[in-house]
Protein backbone atom coordinates (compact mmCIF):
# COMPACT_ATOMS: atom_id res chain seq x y z
CA UNK A 1 0.00 0.00 0.00
CA UNK A 2 2.88 2.37 0.75
CA UNK A 3 3.94 2.28 -2.87
CA UNK A 4 0.50 3.39 -3.96
CA UNK A 5 0.33 6.47 -1.79
CA UNK A 6 2.71 9.41 -2.05
CA UNK A 7 3.50 11.62 0.89
CA UNK A 8 1.15 14.55 1.05
CA UNK A 9 4.14 16.86 0.99
CA UNK A 10 4.66 15.96 -2.65
CA UNK A 11 1.11 16.82 -3.58
CA UNK A 12 -0.60 20.17 -3.75
CA UNK A 13 -4.37 20.20 -4.06
CA UNK A 14 -5.30 23.26 -6.06
CA UNK A 15 -8.50 25.21 -6.30
CA UNK A 16 -10.41 23.75 -9.27
CA UNK A 17 -9.19 25.25 -12.51
CA UNK A 18 -6.36 27.21 -10.85
CA UNK A 19 -2.76 25.95 -10.70
CA UNK A 20 -0.67 26.65 -7.63
CA UNK A 21 1.69 29.58 -8.10
CA UNK A 22 3.56 29.56 -4.80
CA UNK A 23 6.70 28.32 -6.55
CA UNK A 24 7.87 28.88 -10.10
CA UNK A 25 7.02 26.16 -12.60
CA UNK A 26 10.22 25.34 -14.45
CA UNK A 27 8.42 23.03 -16.88
CA UNK A 28 9.08 19.85 -14.93
CA UNK A 29 5.91 20.01 -12.82
CA UNK A 30 3.09 17.62 -13.70
CA UNK A 31 -0.39 19.09 -13.56
CA UNK A 32 -3.29 16.64 -13.54
CA UNK A 33 -6.68 18.16 -14.30
CA UNK A 34 -9.79 16.15 -13.56
CA UNK A 35 -12.51 16.25 -16.21
CA UNK A 36 -14.92 13.55 -14.94
CA UNK A 37 -15.14 9.78 -14.50
CA UNK A 38 -11.84 8.52 -16.03
CA UNK A 39 -11.32 11.72 -18.01
CA UNK A 40 -8.16 13.69 -17.22
CA UNK A 41 -5.76 16.15 -18.78
CA UNK A 42 -2.06 15.98 -17.94
CA UNK A 43 0.30 18.87 -18.62
CA UNK A 44 4.07 19.13 -18.33
CA UNK A 45 5.47 22.39 -19.59
CA UNK A 46 3.96 22.96 -23.02
CA UNK A 47 3.00 19.31 -23.53
CA UNK A 48 -0.64 18.45 -22.83
CA UNK A 49 -2.44 15.13 -23.08
CA UNK A 50 -6.11 14.20 -22.86
CA UNK A 51 -7.36 10.80 -21.66
CA UNK A 52 -11.00 9.70 -22.10
CA UNK A 53 -12.17 13.32 -22.29
CA UNK A 54 -15.42 13.20 -24.30
CA UNK A 55 -18.45 11.16 -23.23
CA UNK A 56 -22.11 11.82 -22.51
CA UNK A 57 -23.33 8.80 -20.54
CA UNK A 58 -22.96 8.61 -16.77
CA UNK A 59 -25.10 5.48 -16.32
CA UNK A 60 -26.64 7.34 -13.41
CA UNK A 61 -23.66 6.74 -11.12
CA UNK A 62 -20.59 8.51 -12.56
CA UNK A 63 -19.60 12.14 -13.01
CA UNK A 64 -20.14 13.84 -16.36
CA UNK A 65 -17.82 16.50 -17.73
CA UNK A 66 -19.52 19.80 -16.85
CA UNK A 67 -20.77 21.73 -19.87
CA UNK A 68 -18.40 24.65 -19.24
CA UNK A 69 -15.34 22.39 -19.08
CA UNK A 70 -16.38 20.45 -22.19
CA UNK A 71 -16.93 23.74 -24.04
CA UNK A 72 -13.54 25.05 -22.88
CA UNK A 73 -11.78 21.90 -24.12
CA UNK A 74 -13.56 22.08 -27.46
CA UNK A 75 -12.70 25.78 -27.81
CA UNK A 76 -9.08 25.29 -26.73
CA UNK A 77 -9.38 27.76 -23.88
CA UNK A 78 -6.73 27.71 -21.13
CA UNK A 79 -5.79 25.45 -19.50
CA UNK A 80 -7.05 23.18 -22.31
CA UNK A 81 -5.15 24.94 -25.08
CA UNK A 82 -2.25 23.43 -27.00
CA UNK A 83 -3.28 19.78 -26.65
CA UNK A 84 -0.77 17.44 -28.31
CA UNK A 85 -2.51 14.06 -28.17
CA UNK A 86 -5.77 12.47 -27.11
CA UNK A 87 -6.20 8.90 -25.87
CA UNK A 88 -9.29 6.75 -25.43
CA UNK A 89 -9.00 3.53 -23.45
CA UNK A 90 -12.02 1.66 -24.83
CA UNK A 91 -15.40 1.90 -26.45
CA UNK A 92 -17.91 2.45 -23.66
CA UNK A 93 -20.32 5.36 -23.49
CA UNK A 94 -18.92 6.62 -20.18
CA UNK A 95 -15.48 7.01 -21.81
CA UNK A 96 -16.02 7.77 -25.47
CA UNK A 97 -18.47 9.78 -27.59
CA UNK A 98 -17.48 9.32 -31.26
CA UNK A 99 -19.24 12.43 -32.56
CA UNK A 100 -17.58 14.69 -29.99
CA UNK A 101 -14.16 13.15 -30.60
CA UNK A 102 -14.45 13.65 -34.36
CA UNK A 103 -15.69 17.22 -33.92
CA UNK A 104 -12.70 17.95 -31.71
CA UNK A 105 -10.25 16.43 -34.19
CA UNK A 106 -11.79 18.43 -37.01
CA UNK A 107 -11.46 21.67 -35.05
CA UNK A 108 -7.86 21.02 -33.99
CA UNK A 109 -5.86 19.52 -36.89
CA UNK A 110 -2.60 19.29 -34.92
CA UNK A 111 -3.93 16.74 -32.40
CA UNK A 112 -3.13 13.04 -32.75
CA UNK A 113 -5.65 10.46 -31.55
CA UNK A 114 -4.87 6.99 -30.15
CA UNK A 115 -7.44 4.33 -29.29
CA UNK A 116 -8.13 0.60 -29.67
CA UNK A 117 -8.87 -0.30 -33.27
CA UNK A 118 -12.15 -1.76 -32.04
CA UNK A 119 -13.26 1.66 -30.79
CA UNK A 120 -12.20 3.37 -34.01
CA UNK A 121 -14.01 0.82 -36.18
CA UNK A 122 -17.24 1.36 -34.27
CA UNK A 123 -16.76 5.12 -34.38
CA UNK A 124 -16.37 5.12 -38.16
CA UNK A 125 -19.49 2.99 -38.50
CA UNK A 126 -21.57 5.34 -36.36
CA UNK A 127 -20.34 8.76 -37.49
CA UNK A 128 -19.42 10.07 -40.92
CA UNK A 129 -15.97 11.61 -41.14
CA UNK A 130 -16.26 15.39 -41.45
CA UNK A 131 -12.87 15.47 -43.18
CA UNK A 132 -11.06 12.44 -44.62
CA UNK A 133 -7.67 13.90 -43.66
CA UNK A 134 -8.57 13.18 -40.04
CA UNK A 135 -7.76 9.54 -40.76
CA UNK A 136 -4.08 10.49 -40.91
CA UNK A 137 -4.24 11.45 -37.23
CA UNK A 138 -6.25 8.47 -36.00
CA UNK A 139 -4.05 5.65 -34.72
CA UNK A 140 -5.84 2.38 -34.07
CA UNK A 141 -4.12 -0.14 -31.82
CA UNK A 142 -4.71 -3.85 -32.35
CA UNK A 143 -3.31 -5.60 -29.31
CA UNK A 144 -3.71 -9.08 -27.89
CA UNK A 145 -4.34 -9.78 -24.23
CA UNK A 146 -1.01 -10.85 -22.75
CA UNK A 147 0.74 -10.04 -26.01
CA UNK A 148 3.43 -7.55 -26.91
CA UNK A 149 2.84 -3.91 -26.09
CA UNK A 150 2.83 -1.26 -28.79
CA UNK A 151 5.46 1.46 -28.84
CA UNK A 152 5.09 4.68 -30.82
CA UNK A 153 7.53 7.60 -30.96
CA UNK A 154 5.87 10.96 -31.57
CA UNK A 155 8.18 13.97 -31.17
CA UNK A 156 8.42 14.60 -27.41
CA UNK A 157 6.29 11.55 -26.55
CA UNK A 158 6.96 7.85 -26.20
CA UNK A 159 3.56 6.19 -26.32
CA UNK A 160 3.25 2.62 -25.09
CA UNK A 161 0.06 0.61 -24.93
CA UNK A 162 -0.89 -2.79 -23.58
CA UNK A 163 -4.23 -4.53 -23.59
CA UNK A 164 -5.63 -5.50 -20.19
CA UNK A 165 -9.04 -7.12 -19.81
CA UNK A 166 -11.90 -4.85 -18.84
CA UNK A 167 -13.13 -5.04 -15.25
CA UNK A 168 -15.70 -7.75 -14.74
CA UNK A 169 -13.70 -10.40 -16.60
CA UNK A 170 -14.47 -13.25 -17.15
CA UNK A 171 -18.22 -12.89 -16.59
CA UNK A 172 -18.80 -9.63 -18.46
CA UNK A 173 -17.19 -7.13 -20.85
CA UNK A 174 -15.05 -9.87 -22.36
CA UNK A 175 -15.71 -8.48 -25.84
CA UNK A 176 -14.30 -5.03 -25.01
CA UNK A 177 -10.70 -4.14 -25.90
CA UNK A 178 -9.39 -2.09 -22.98
CA UNK A 179 -6.06 -0.45 -23.73
CA UNK A 180 -3.81 0.88 -20.97
CA UNK A 181 -1.61 3.76 -22.06
CA UNK A 182 1.83 4.58 -20.70
CA UNK A 183 3.08 7.88 -22.06
CA UNK A 184 6.51 9.35 -21.39
CA UNK A 185 7.07 13.07 -21.94
CA UNK A 186 10.54 14.29 -22.94
CA UNK A 187 12.06 10.97 -21.80
CA UNK A 188 11.50 12.12 -18.22
CA UNK A 189 7.92 12.00 -16.91
CA UNK A 190 5.84 8.85 -17.42
CA UNK A 191 2.06 8.78 -16.98
CA UNK A 192 -0.13 5.67 -16.95
CA UNK A 193 -3.86 5.58 -17.65
CA UNK A 194 -5.37 2.18 -16.98
CA UNK A 195 -8.82 2.68 -18.45
CA UNK A 196 -11.17 0.13 -16.89
CA UNK A 197 -8.49 -2.46 -16.17
CA UNK A 198 -9.43 -5.64 -14.34
CA UNK A 199 -7.76 -6.58 -11.06
CA UNK A 200 -6.89 -10.20 -11.92
CA UNK A 201 -3.18 -10.84 -11.77
CA UNK A 202 -3.17 -13.20 -14.74
CA UNK A 203 -3.68 -10.26 -17.12
CA UNK A 204 -0.47 -8.56 -16.01
CA UNK A 205 1.88 -11.46 -15.39
CA UNK A 206 2.57 -12.23 -19.09
CA UNK A 207 3.63 -8.58 -19.49
CA UNK A 208 5.74 -8.36 -16.35
CA UNK A 209 8.83 -7.25 -18.26
CA UNK A 210 6.87 -4.49 -19.97
CA UNK A 211 5.46 -3.13 -16.73
CA UNK A 212 8.88 -3.10 -15.07
CA UNK A 213 10.63 -1.22 -17.89
CA UNK A 214 9.59 2.19 -16.57
CA UNK A 215 8.64 3.70 -13.23
CA UNK A 216 5.81 6.19 -13.77
CA UNK A 217 5.56 9.41 -11.85
CA UNK A 218 1.78 9.26 -11.99
CA UNK A 219 -0.89 6.66 -12.67
CA UNK A 220 -4.64 7.02 -13.02
CA UNK A 221 -6.32 3.87 -11.77
CA UNK A 222 -9.99 2.92 -11.59
CA UNK A 223 -10.97 3.08 -7.96
CA UNK A 224 -11.65 -0.67 -7.69
CA UNK A 225 -7.92 -1.30 -8.01
CA UNK A 226 -7.30 0.88 -4.96
CA UNK A 227 -10.09 -0.62 -2.87
CA UNK A 228 -9.21 -4.31 -3.23
CA UNK A 229 -6.14 -6.22 -2.12
CA UNK A 230 -5.63 -7.85 -5.55
CA UNK A 231 -5.91 -4.43 -7.16
CA UNK A 232 -3.44 -2.83 -4.77
CA UNK A 233 -1.03 -5.68 -5.40
CA UNK A 234 -1.27 -5.00 -9.15
CA UNK A 235 -0.54 -1.31 -8.61
CA UNK A 236 2.39 -2.06 -6.31
CA UNK A 237 4.03 -4.88 -8.21
CA UNK A 238 3.33 -4.05 -11.84
CA UNK A 239 2.35 -0.40 -12.32
CA UNK A 240 4.71 0.78 -9.54
CA UNK A 241 3.95 4.50 -9.90
CA UNK A 242 5.29 7.14 -7.55
CA UNK A 243 1.76 8.46 -7.11
CA UNK A 244 -1.66 7.03 -7.95
CA UNK A 245 -4.88 8.98 -8.34
CA UNK A 246 -8.11 7.03 -8.28
CA UNK A 247 -10.64 7.80 -11.00
CA UNK A 248 -13.92 6.27 -12.18
CA UNK A 249 -15.35 6.97 -8.72
CA UNK A 250 -19.09 6.66 -8.06
CA UNK A 251 -20.72 10.04 -7.42
CA UNK A 252 -22.15 8.66 -4.19
CA UNK A 253 -18.62 8.67 -2.71
CA UNK A 254 -18.35 11.84 -0.58
CA UNK A 255 -16.10 14.50 -2.02
CA UNK A 256 -14.76 15.38 1.42
CA UNK A 257 -12.24 12.68 2.43
CA UNK A 258 -13.31 13.06 6.07
CA UNK A 259 -16.79 11.83 5.16
CA UNK A 260 -15.69 8.69 3.31
CA UNK A 261 -15.79 5.14 4.68
CA UNK A 262 -12.66 3.80 6.36
CA UNK A 263 -11.58 1.77 3.32
CA UNK A 264 -11.01 5.06 1.46
CA UNK A 265 -8.58 6.36 4.10
CA UNK A 266 -5.34 7.66 2.61
CA UNK A 267 -6.48 7.34 -1.00
CA UNK A 268 -6.07 10.21 -3.41
CA UNK A 269 -9.24 10.35 -5.51
CA UNK A 270 -10.50 12.64 -8.22
CA UNK A 271 -14.15 13.32 -7.38
CA UNK A 272 -14.80 16.95 -8.35
CA UNK A 273 -14.56 17.88 -12.06
CA UNK A 274 -12.17 20.78 -12.38
CA UNK A 275 -9.91 19.88 -9.48
CA UNK A 276 -6.16 19.85 -10.08
CA UNK A 277 -3.15 18.05 -8.65
CA UNK A 278 0.36 19.42 -8.95
CA UNK A 279 3.27 16.97 -8.64
CA UNK A 280 6.80 18.27 -8.37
Amino acid sequence: MNKILSKLALLILCIPGIAATSRADDGTVLHAHYLANAGVMVARGETKLLFDPFFRNDYGVYALVPADIEAAIMAGEPPYDGIDAMFVSHYHDDHFDPALVLAYLEKWPEIEFYAPQQAIDIMLQEVDLPDMSILNRIHGLELAAGGDAAEIYAEELVIEAAQIAHAGWPSRNTDIDNVTFRVTIDDVATIVHLGDADKSREHYEPQREYWQERKPRLAFAPVWLLLTEPGRNILDEFVNAEHVIGVHVYTRVPQDPADRPADFDGLDLFTRPGEVRELR
